[in-house]
């Protein structure tokens, strides 16, 4: 079977926010200092194209949401403060399992593959795990808008305005769009 649908398989298994956590500890201490190291040299070649003011706030949140987030997963889990989450997951995650497999897939460089594959475990971990928004607090969008938490709700400027993005983790974010008040907590994805 191949690696990618195997993971995706492992993670469809969990039925608890626990037993995610240890497939996405797995899954994720499978990666290389290097792998990392070379995660960041990607981003930073593709930040490169970004307005320099824009790149400037965007490149530490965005070292946030991977490092921060690999550097959380392993501790959480190391400490053991994961082994009692036994509350039952999301039902949208298997509809993320689904988005993830397809998406890691469907990029035909292997290397690119692996990568992809990483964010998306990263991203489940705060989604579905510790229920933290997609990307961190202070996550900046074009227009100055950023991710923001107030009253104890996350809240995002572009919730909701991922319509057509067939690999995006947004509907499965509980981050609120704060100038829709009608919107759901979560959506279901489109097919």
């Amino acid at each position: 079977m191949h690696k990618i649908r195997k993971c995706c398989f492992r993670l469809r298994t969990a039925k608890t926010r626990g037993e995610l956590s240890t497939i996405l500890f797995e899954e994720v201490s499978g990666f290389t200092l290097h792998d990392l190291q070379h995660l960041r040299g990607v981003l930073e070649h593709e930040f490169k194209a970004l307005p320099p003011y824009y790149r400037k706030k965007l490149y530490p949140k965005a070292m946030e949401q991977i490092f921060g987030t690999h550097h959380t997963l392993i501790h959480m889990y190391r400490s053991g403060q994961l082994v009692n989450l036994t509350a039952p997951l999301d039902p949208l995650f298997v509809e993320y399992c689904d988005m993830v497999e397809i998406t890691v897939l469907a990029e035909p460089d292997q290397k690119k593959q692996k990568f992809d594959l990483l964010y998306f475990l990263l991203a489940a971990f705060n989604l579905f795990v510790i229920d933290l928004p997609g990307h961190p607090i202070g996550t900046p969008f074009p227009g100055g808008m950023t991710v923001e938490q107030r009253n104890g709700e996350y809240l995002c400027p572009v919730q909701g305005k991922t319509e057509g993005v067939e690999n995006s983790i947004c509907p499965f974010c509980s981050a609120k769009n704060p100038f829709d008040e009608e919107m759901p907590k979560k959506r279901k994805m489109k097919k």
